[in-house]
């Protein structure tokens, strides 16, 4: 094999690497494990409710999304894609809930609940220490940063 053919074949490998690398790290960010295993892509059904009043009720649609209380379409596409990515956002620490109170983490009752297709996430409060927002998912409460809480408010 010629020198030039090996070091292509090197080159190559050394390219796949770099691309397995990049992938892996997409799907942890920043080393950490998202809050849940549901691709935003494939999401079809959002619900945010708060203090039991729903606020949104959306429907992917085959042209885009659509509000459900009024059939219209969704024109901010910003905030949709907000909103699924929150189901991707980096667990920093988590913890059973298994005989927690609730209510001392904000999530008896939550704050918000953000339901995507059959998923449902509870906002509670924010941890004094770290100003990072629990959450609980299931049996589990997880940790994440406070950034994206005030996309579950639909816009104007």
């Amino acid at each position: 094999m010629s020198p030039v053919i090996r070091t292509n074949w090197l080159l190559l490998a050394i390219a796949g690497l770099l691309g397995f690398i990049i992938y892996m790290h997409s799907q942890q960010q920043d080393g950490y494990t998202p809050i849940t295993k549901l691709d935003g892509n494939r999401i079809n059904r959002i619900l945010i409710e708060h203090e039991n009043t729903v606020l949104a009720r959306l429907q992917r649609q085959e042209n885009g999304w659509a509000d459900l209380a009024s059939g219209n379409p969704v024109t901010n596409q910003e905030w949709i894609t907000r909103l699924l990515h929150i189901a991707r956002l980096p667990s920093l620490h988590s913890f059973p809930a298994a005989d927690l109170d609730l209510e001392a983490f904000g999530l008896q009752p939550p704050n918000y609940q953000l339901r995507l297709d059959d998923q449902i996430i509870r906002f509670g409060g924010i941890d004094p220490a770290s100003g990072l927002r629990y959450i609980q998912l299931g049996q589990q409460i997880h940790l994440i940063s406070d950034g994206y809480t005030h996309y579950l408010t639909p816009p104007p």
